[in-house]
Order: C-alpha cells, then sequence, then structure tokens
C-alpha cells in the first residue's frame, strides 16, 4: 500500500493533470486564430482583386444606320504659274483679285518710285511749257480742227448738264467735272504730242525724260490667259498636274498657309506679283484608309467638304484614279466647279459624303485587329463537332490540331494564329490518302474582331465594317461567322483578353 502511494505521488509530480488540460487548450485557442486570420486574409484579398478588376461592359448588338464621313488629309493641285519681278519698286495692278485676264493683257507694273517721280515731276514742267506755247498758236495748228471739236464737246457737255444743277444733285455735278477733265486731257495730248518748230527743245528733252522713266519701271504680263490671284505659297512649280499621281505622304501631311501679297507693299527683286491660275479643272490627292476606299471605284462621282474661316466650303468631285497600297489607298479626286472658294487653300482636313450605311451598330472601341493564317480548306479536317488540321513534326508523324475557323471562302479558311499549337513556318497535311500532301503555312491576313461575350467566356469573331464615325461602325450583318442580332459584345477590347472570363 505505501509503495502504490508512492507511485501515485510519484506520477501525480511528473504529469499533472490540469497542466495537460491547459496545453490542449492553448493550441486549439492559437489554431483557431490561425484558421480566422487565414480566412480573413484570403476574404480582403479577394474583396481588393474584385474591387481593383477592370469592370467589363457589356452591350447587345442591334441594327443601326451612321452617315459615316470619315476625316481625310488632303493636298490641292491646280494648273498655275507664277509671275516674278525683275526689280524692286512700287506695283500697280490693273487686274482685281480673282478676275479673269486674257492672254498678253499687262496685269501689273513695278516702278523705283525715287527715280519716277523726279522724272515723272520735270515731264509736268515741259507739258505745262509745251501747253503755254501751243495755246498761243491753236489758229494755225495742223490739230486745230481736233481742238475745236473737242472744245465744242466741253461746251455742249456743260449746256446739257446745267439745267440739272436746279435740284443741286452733287452726283451730276461729279460727273460732268469728269467729262470736261476727259476732254480737257484729250485736247493737252494733242498740243503736247504735235512737233512744231516753237516746242522741238521742249519735245526732245520729254522724250529724254520719258525714255528714262521706262528704263525706271516694268511691265509684267500674263503670258496665258487665266484666274489672278495674289495668293501665293511657293509650291506652284512643284505640286502640278504632271505628279499627282506620286505624292508622297509627307506632302500631303504637311500644313501650307499662302501669302497674300499687298498692292499697297513694295516688292523686292524676284519676289512673286501674281499667280493665273490657267485651268478651272483642279484635284484634291489624299491617302484614303482601304477599309473606305475599298467601297469607291474609278469615275465615282461624291461631295467632297471642308471648314475654311469657319465656313463650310464644299464641292462635286470625281475619283479620277486610286492606287492600293497595304494599308492606304492613294486616289486623286479631279473637280472642275468652285475653284475660286478653294483658292486660299493648298493643304487641308476634308471629309466625303456618302450614302448611310445600314447593319450592326458598334462602338469602335469593341473593335480589335487580329492576325489571322491562312489555310487551304482541303488541309481542314471536319470532325463531327469540331474542325481540325494534321501537323506533321520533325520524325514525318502528325499531329491533329483543333482549330477555329473565324472566315472562310471558296478556297482558303482563316484561323487565328496560336504560337503554342500552329503558327507560321508549321507544315500541316493536305488532302487523305495516297494523294496526301504537305502545306507549309506562310501567308497571314489581319482582319477586324470583336469579342463575344454570350457565354461567360469572351471569344472573338471578326467583322466586316461597312462605315465609320468617330464613335460607331456600321458592320455587315448575318455574316457566316460574324455577329447575330442580339449577340453581347465587349464594348472595349482593351479591357478583356481572349478565353477571359467576363461574369
Amino acid at each position: 500500500m505505501a509503495e502504490r502511494r508512492n507511485n501515485s505521488h510519484y506520477y501525480s509530480q511528473h504529469h499533472p493533470v490540469g497542466k495537460r488540460r491547459n496545453i490542449k487548450r492553448g493550441n486549439h485557442k492559437a489554431l483557431t486564430i490561425f484558421i480566422f486570420v487565414g480566412l480573413f486574409v484570403y476574404l480582403m484579398g479577394y474583396v481588393i482583386a474584385f474591387a481593383t478588376k477592370p469592370q467589363i461592359s457589356i452591350e447587345t448588338v442591334n441594327y443601326g444606320t451612321i452617315d459615316s464621313p470619315q476625316s481625310l488629309k488632303g493636298l490641292i493641285i491646280r494648273d498655275e504659274y507664277v509671275v516674278k519681278s525683275t526689280m524692286a519698286g512700287e506695283p500697280e495692278y490693273f487686274y482685281a483679285e480673282n478676275e479673269k485676264v486674257p492672254k498678253n493683257a499687262v496685269v501689273c507694273t513695278v516702278k523705283d518710285t525715287g527715280t519716277t517721280d523726279t522724272i515723272e515731276g520735270e515731264i509736268k514742267k515741259i507739258d505745262k511749257s509745251i501747253l503755254e506755247i501751243q495755246k498761243k498758236r491753236t489758229d494755225i495748228s495742223s490739230y486745230s480742227d481736233d481742238v475745236q471739236r473737242v472744245e465744242e464737246s466741253i461746251t455742249n457737255s456743260v449746256d446739257n448738264t446745267a439745267y440739272k444743277f436746279v435740284n443741286n444733285n452733287v452726283s451730276d455735278m461729279y460727273n460732268l467735272k469728269l467729262d470736261i477733265q476727259s476732254q480737257i486731257n484729250i485736247r493737252n495730248n494733242i498740243w503736247i504730242n504735235e512737233s512744231t518748230e516753237s516746242t522741238g527743245d521742249l519735245t526732245a528733252q520729254r522724250n529724254k525724260y520719258q525714255s528714262q522713266l521706262s528704263g525706271a519701271s516694268a511691265s509684267f504680263k500674263a503670258s496665258e490667259s487665266g484666274i489672278m490671284t495674289l495668293m501665293i505659297d511657293n509650291l506652284e512649280n512643284t505640286i502640278t498636274p504632271d505628279v499627282r499621281t506620286n505624292i508622297s505622304a509627307d506632302q500631303i501631311a504637311m500644313t501650307v498657309q499662302p501669302k497674300y501679297i499687298s498692292k499697297s507693299m513694295n516688292v523686292e527683286k524676284d519676289s512673286p506679283l501674281f499667280k493665273i491660275i490657267k485651268s478651272n479643272t483642279w484635284y484634291v490627292v489624299s491617302y484614303v484608309p482601304n477599309d473606305v476606299a475599298s467601297k469607291w471605284k474609278v469615275g465615282d462621282t461624291m461631295n467632297l467638304y471642308t471648314t475654311y474661316d469657319e465656313q463650310e466650303l464644299s464641292t462635286d468631285v470625281k475619283i479620277e484614279s486610286m492606287k492600293q497600297d497595304k494599308k492606304e489607298t492613294y486616289v486623286v479626286f479631279k473637280a472642275d466647279k468652285k475653284l475660286i472658294d478653294f483658292l486660299p487653300i493648298r493643304t487641308m482636313e476634308f471629309k466625303i459624303r456618302q450614302e448611310s450605311y445600314t447593319g450592326f451598330k458598334i462602338p469602335n472601341d469593341s473593335i480589335v485587329e487580329k492576325t489571322f493564317l491562312k489555310i487551304p480548306n482541303d488541309c481542314i479536317i471536319d470532325n463531327l463537332d469540331s474542325k481540325s488540321v494534321i501537323v506533321a513534326n520533325a520524325n514525318g508523324e502528325g499531329n491533329a490540331v483543333k482549330v477555329k475557323i473565324l472566315k472562310s471562302d471558296d478556297n482558303y479558311s482563316y484561323v487565328c494564329q496560336d504560337f503554342k499549337t500552329l503558327k507560321i513556318g508549321d507544315v500541316i497535311m493536305r488532302g487523305t490518302g495516297k494523294d496526301a500532301g504537305k502545306f507549309t503555312i506562310s501567308d497571314v491576313v489581319t482582319y477586324k474582331c470583336v469579342y463575344v461575350a454570350n457565354s461567360s467566356i469572351a471569344e472573338y469573331v471578326i467583322v466586316d465594317v461597312l462605315g465609320s464615325n468617330s464613335e460607331y461602325s456600321i458592320v455587315k450583318a448575318n455574316t457566316q461567322y460574324g455577329l447575330k442580332v442580339y449577340d453581347k459584345i465587349v464594348s472595349d477590347a482593351k479591357s478583356v483578353k481572349e478565353d477571359e472570363s467576363v461574369n
């Protein structure tokens, strides 16, 4: 009995019951706290991820109509030439801006004002002296009959107009003054140009000064008829109709502001005096996106319009030529109207009015470009619920790879390039049986697509854009592989990736 009590005492000292229970309770409490903290961190992470995840906006496809004038850059080309001054001086113009000028007509003169003013002053003094001498000998002048008729004309003008002054009509008085002055000038010119012994020395001096005066001034003619303008941009000799089919994109993209030649300012030697537009036919050249130009053809007539000085200018143009490149088409528009309206313009942003487009109306932001592999139709294996191709490996064996066809025609099917399973350079089997061959994938094409979100996963389909404005595009409706009415699409293609959940 004593030994049992001793053992019991020993056990109670080394294995206390209360202490074991406290250890177990402490372990359970720590585990509970750990689990709670873990769940809290997980929930907070989920909340943060949900809050920071980009919101994917979805909208339903439906029919719509838009007018699709696309803004384009254009360069105007005219058949024109510039006349420059051969001397410095003061110009005097004889034709108004935008006036029709005949061939060989004197458009303006330029004179050295410092020299001509002095010479013209001396000529006036000589003319006065000649007139004083001639007045004293009109009775024996060989032109006395002409002078008499002029003076009779002056008398008749006064007699016929005198009764009008009763009403104090100022305009009649002004007209009479002009008429009398004109007749006097005619008489004076008769006397001045008559050569006599008494005026011989004066006439010789006058001729000498006239010769000096002609050397101090120059006349400038229009070598060919046309419209005269004072708007110059220094491109007249380089941007000509002869090169209208070969203007670079940089030339069209530049901004040119024509300068106006002031009639009241002196000109420098070799500076432009005026410009003559020889023909009413003019051109606009532009690089047009292929998706827009593909709906046009040579000979089409359309309305071109732009804004200048806060006013809309428009004219009908005809497509003269088209040259397509990879992304853009070089178009030459020909016009034969509204030449004067567009004279102040060399480069411009313009739009083309066309018919409205009808189809599915979708946001421009929903459209994204994708690259597709071009695969012959006889390489496609049609299974019950899928389509595939056989990719040949280095050992000559073939692996079946499922493909999703987004578009097809009579000869080819188009599938999106997937660098993991199918890409450019892969060799696929063509045909079946003994006649089976091999085809190396080498061609790709780019199509516009949208992400369809009818299910919880975003998948893209090809769309055929008919026309666009700044916000929306009209795409062809109910194509074989394209959109269908009431499809749900992602409004902003940048907010989602293919096969991403849109829930």
